[in-house]
């Protein structure tokens, strides 16, 4: 079966993010150190998003952490609705995480840290509006498909810079080998792009199956995001959980002939994600492992990626699950940029309420 190539937004916006990651590496140095002398003397740093935006801001929260701060992530909703649960003071700074700049509980997030007194950022395309934010890191032109990639990988790129200039200004050990990293990473990209005829196959198999990814560590977010992408992209049904949390409980619904998704990346989960991927294995489920193989698991089909740091591995790994919801997408016909929109009666039930 042939797979369409540059019929979507979706699939022309994914190729252009080796481009897109080079642009910021060169010249998102500026607006790194004007975020970092705004989050240096921060107690403590809120950052918040929802969808896709959310998993830019457990990445973000990660990257900080590794830089030193005290940085907890919060869905934006949450964040908006249940102030005594995240009380805010002057000494705290929040960033936004928001592609767009229209969204609700973005704009009240943002509204409710410059009430406080709090420092406030935002993260969002090169045209979005953020009202009340103090600096609004600038990512990549507005997308054009719903199923958001470059400006989600732009912004986890962005929050990688920041954390680079603030944790080499604390001499914090957990941004060692970000610069040697960020030298390769546009042509490791561009690498996994190349790489179409591997995740063909995989997605033809997985319309068949029941899907599960799984992840841990800073790549919980890029099991979620597989998620999010096949679903809105392909309309597949599509688990995701923390490794941890499919372990425990969860997996006694995993069937033989399911397909595991799993992220292994070289780094502290690497060895409880090797022992779930052959557990699965035991199950006799089909795995797809992205990142470096499982000894034990010597059947499964391998998406090998090049060693980063873990902090920065997220970068990288969700790349390839972009490209599995496209092509499962291209696979079923359906459209991955509309949202469903081009369905009357999506559109009329979206239209319900303001997202």
């Amino acid at each position: 079966m042939s797979v369409p190539t540059t019929d979507s937004k979706m699939y022309q916006t994914m190729q252009r993010q080796p481009a897109d990651i080079l642009r910021l590496l060169t010249e998102g140095w500026d607006q790194a150190e004007q975020a970092t002398a705004l989050l240096a003397p921060a107690r403590r740093i809120f950052v918040v998003g929802i969808g896709t935006s959310l998993h830019a801001a457990m990445i973000g929260a990660w990257l900080l952490r590794a830089a030193g701060s005290d940085a907890r992530v919060v869905s934006s909703f949450d964040f908006a609705l249940y102030p005594d649960s995240y009380p805010l003071t002057a000494e705290d700074a929040v960033v936004v995480m928001a592609h767009t700049g229209v969204k609700t509980y973005s704009a009240v997030s943002i509204q409710r840290a410059h009430d406080a007194g709090a420092r406030v950022l935002s993260v969002g395309s090169l045209a979005a509006e953020h009202p009340g934010s103090e600096l609004s890191l600038r990512t990549v032109e507005r997308e054009q498909s719903a199923a958001y990639t470059a400006s989600h990988l732009a912004a986890m790129t962005v929050m990688a810079l920041v954390a680079t200039v603030l944790g080499e200004g604390r001499g914090a050990s957990g941004v060692n080998g970000f610069r040697a990293a960020f030298d390769r990473l546009p042509e490791q990209i561009s690498d996994v792009l190349a790489r179409e005829s591997e995740i063909q196959p995989v997605a033809e198999d997985a319309l068949q199956r029941q899907i599960y990814a799984i992840a841990a560590g800073p790549n919980e977010a890029t099991a979620l995001e597989l998620v999010i992408k096949a679903r809105e992209a392909a309309y597949v049904p599509i688990d995701a959980l923390h490794a941890e949390q499919f372990l425990h409980g969860p997996m006694v619904a995993f069937n033989e002939g399911d397909l595991l998704v799993a992220v292994a990346v070289p780094g502290n989960a690497y060895d409880r994600m090797a022992g779930i991927c052959a557990v699965a294995d035991a199950m006799g489920g089909t795995l797809w492992i992205v990142g470096s193989p499982v000894p034990a698991t010597p059947e499964a089909t391998i998406f090998a990626l090049p060693e980063l740091p873990e902090m920065l591995s997220p970068l990288l790994s969700v790349v390839p699950m972009q490209m599995l919801a496209y092509t499962m997408a291209a696979l079923r016909g359906t459209h991955p940029d509309t949202f469903r929109r081009n369905d009357p009666r999506y559109e009329e039930a979206f239209g319900l309420l303001t997202l």
